[in-house]
């Protein structure tokens, strides 16, 4: 659940205005991850326990009442509150300041810290039967370094007519070497170095189903799974292999393949929102602000 806006609830009257959101609110409420973040100069909501939550504010004061205390939030500290917490809050500002919340579902943090024990060269021992001995690495591999160039100019060479059998052979020979030098898994020497090859082995699966797979919708659970890693493990590691969260580099790819219709000459934003995976024109639009300007 995503609230931009502060939420109309207790001890603010019911009415008929908003029952129909009331109704919508509590029947997801609790059950899984929040985020609020809206504007406010007058707000309070009442006493009840709640999940596992961060809360930030700026701009101004947030006033948390718990049982035995009081704590406020401000520009310059965020607070953590935990799972079964029972607290109201209560905005007095002389103007509207940022009321910020994160909620995480139940069973989340059993999950994390589970997967946090477990170590992860444990859990890259569960055999995955997709892995080949002696293969080369099988993933796609962005344009633009030393291989790449050589296939533009073989490319190239064979739609002029001047390629021939024995520059074919020379060609393809280069080619294998480039790729045994920078791109065969090597030989493991211990198990670190096997885990670390095992481990960018799925995530670069992952990568690749992400990449083939954009434009239909793809869960954070599908990309675990693709990479037979948890969550937790998979999208630490993921940042770290990438520079860039899962759900970040889905979203690039959406965008690349959104340039690339617009640059074609196609005009209609919904239909390339649709094609590329966005759900509407406005999700397209965010996508191409943020990283559009990086790809052009």
């Amino acid at each position: 659940m995503i609230l931009t806006a502060m939420p109309d609830l207790p001890p603010r009257p019911l009415t008929a205005a908003n029952a129909p959101f009331r109704r919508s609110f509590y029947e997801r409420w609790g059950r899984e991850n929040a985020l609020v973040c809206g504007r406010a100069a007058q707000v309070e909501y009442d006493v009840h326990p709640q999940l596992l939550s961060i809360k930030a504010a700026w701009g101004g004061r947030e006033r948390y009442l718990l049982r035995e205390r009081e704590v406020v939030v401000d520009d310059d500290h965020w607070l953590l509150l935990g799972d079964g917490r029972c607290y109201g809050s209560m905005v007095r500002s002389p103007r509207p300041m940022t009321s910020f919340a994160v909620f995480f579902r139940p069973g989340l943090h059993a999950e994390v810290r589970a997967a946090r024990a477990q170590p992860l060269d444990a859990a890259l021992q569960t055999p995955d039967p997709r892995r080949r001995a002696g293969e080369l690495r099988e993933h796609l591999r962005p344009h633009g370094g030393a291989i790449s160039r050589q296939l533009l100019a073989l490319r190239d060479t064979a739609l002029a007519g001047a390629l021939c059998e024995e520059m074919l052979e020379e060609q393809l020979t280069l080619l294998l070497d480039a790729l045994l030098q920078g791109n065969a898994v090597p030989a493991a020497t211990g198990p670190r170095r096997a885990a670390r090859e095992e481990l960018a082995r799925r995530l670069h699966l992952a990568a690749d189903f992400i990449d083939s797979s954009h434009a239909e919708p793809i869960t954070l659970d599908t990309m675990a799974r693709v990479a037979c890693l948890s969550r937790y493990h998979f999208v630490r590691h993921f940042r770290a292999c990438f520079g860039i969260t899962p759900y970040a580099f889905l979203l690039r790819k959406r965008a690349r393949a959104a340039l690339r219709l617009l640059a074609a000459g196609e005009h209609d934003r919904e239909r390339i929102a649709l094609q590329c995976g966005f759900g509407s024109r406005f999700a397209l639009a965010r996508a191409l602000a943020r990283y559009g300007p990086t790809l052009r």
